[in-house]
């Protein structure tokens, strides 16, 4: 959900021209969770795999998952990207 999100927000920052995608460099997720808690990478999976399948090579990046005790509005996750964009 949270992938699906990001692209939706790239896409209406990108004027719905998502080929000017270049390249995902990076996506960050935090995992709100307990101390107990060590998937934070697979929870991560599900927005990495969307990136490859939406932007094929260009999807490829870093990633970084992290647990944390508490993120805005109680939810479960927060995923943030950057990417090199082309000139419209």
């Amino acid at each position: 959900m949270c992938g699906l999100n990001l692209i939706s927000q790239l896409k209406v920052a990108l004027n719905g021209d998502l080929d000017r995608v270049v390249k995902t460099i990076r996506l960050a997720g935090y995992v709100n969770s307990n101390p107990e808690f060590y998937g934070q990478s697979q929870v991560m999976n599900g927005a990495s795999d969307l990136f490859m399948e939406v932007f094929g090579e260009r999807g490829k990046h870093t990633r970084m998952a992290v647990g944390v005790s508490a993120l805005p509005y109680n939810v479960a996750v927060e995923v943030e990207g950057v990417f090199e964009i082309a000139e419209a």
